[in-house]
Formats: structure tokens, sequence, C-alpha cells
């Protein structure tokens, strides 16, 4: 007998890349946390470092999942999946790393400004010495980045990543469709 239930419909890709998002998000609140531990705790700029070499990795398994499903996305929605998913996903560091630098550690900037001004003067070049003096002028001035500067940044630099990272993902992905339907 066959099986006459209708069919559920594919899957919006607004829908695929907020569950992304969400889940590319939690990845990258590892990264923004283990990123600023990195001052205090150096070997968890290991963590920092192996997380976005396993990015690509991460975000192609996403990919594929979404195009395993029985309707398969075109290699233009799969990479507006990604981007999207990196848009979505970047909200939530964003958020943590305002309220870390707003709340938690509101002198971070600042004191990553100073001990720039000091491993620059130590170089004891020219060079070092004027960048020294850009940096102790910028505190001075109070023209430092702010914690909503940095989630901005973080933002902007997330989509553009997850532009960049997303293209190749999508093409690997539609190749390795192709070729396995290729061998069939």
């Amino acid at each position: 007998m066959p099986d006459n239930s209708p069919t559920p419909p594919p899957r919006p890709i607004t829908a695929r890349a907020a569950e992304n998002g969400l889940r590319i998000g939690g990845y990258l609140c590892v990264l923004v946390l283990a990123t600023g531990l990195a001052s205090v705790f150096p070997a968890s700029a290991l963590v920092v470092w192996g997380g976005s070499i396993g990015l690509p990795f991460y975000l192609y398994r996403l990919l594929s999942r979404s195009h395993s499903t029985d309707v398969r996305p075109g290699l233009p929605e799969l990479w507006a999946e990604g981007i999207a998913s990196f848009f979505l996903g970047s909200l939530l560091p964003a958020l943590l790393t305002y309220v870390l630098l707003r709340f938690v550690a509101p002198g971070f900037i600042a004191g990553t400004f100073a001990e720039a001004a000091v491993a620059f003067e130590s170089l004891g070049t020219p060079q070092g010495d004027h960048w020294a003096e850009v940096m102790r002028d910028l505190l001075e001035s109070k023209r430092i980045p702010t914690a909503a500067d940095a989630a901005a940044q973080l933002i902007s630099f997330n989509i553009i990543a997850g532009t960049a990272l997303s293209l190749p993902a999508a093409l690997i992905v539609k190749l390795r469709h192709s070729l396995r339907v290729m061998r069939r």
C-alpha cells in the first residue's frame, strides 16, 4: 500500500540559518571567552587557534546537513545560508563581548593599549617609539574603542569571514554531492 501522506514542505533558509546561527554563535562565544582569557592564561590561546582552524570544517558540516535533506538547496542558497548563519551567529558573541567589556572588565581595552605602548617602547626603535606615543595619545584623549565599538566590529568581522568561508564550504558540499550522484 503506497504511502500517500503529504510530504512536509522544505524548511526555509531562514529557519536553517537561525538554527545554524545558534550553533555558530555558541562556537564563537567559546572563541571570544578564550581570546579574553588568553591575556591571563596564555594556554587558552590554543583554544582560539584550534577553534579558528576548526571553524570552516564545522561550517561545512552544518551546510552539509542542510544539503542532506530531501530538497537540495542550490549553491547560491547554501552560500546565503552560510552568510545568514554567520550574521545571526555573531549576535551572541557580540552581546557577550559588550557585557564583558562594559561590566566585567571595563579596563581591558585601556589596559591592552597601555601594554601595547610599553611593548612598542621596549623595541628601542624610532618606529616603536612613535607607536608607543600614538597609543599613549589615544589613551590620554580617551579615543580608544568602547565596548559597543568592539561588539560592532565583531559583527562586521564575522559577516565578512562568514561570507568568505561559506562560498568554498558550499562549493565543496555541492561538489561532493555531485560526485556521489555520479558514482551511483
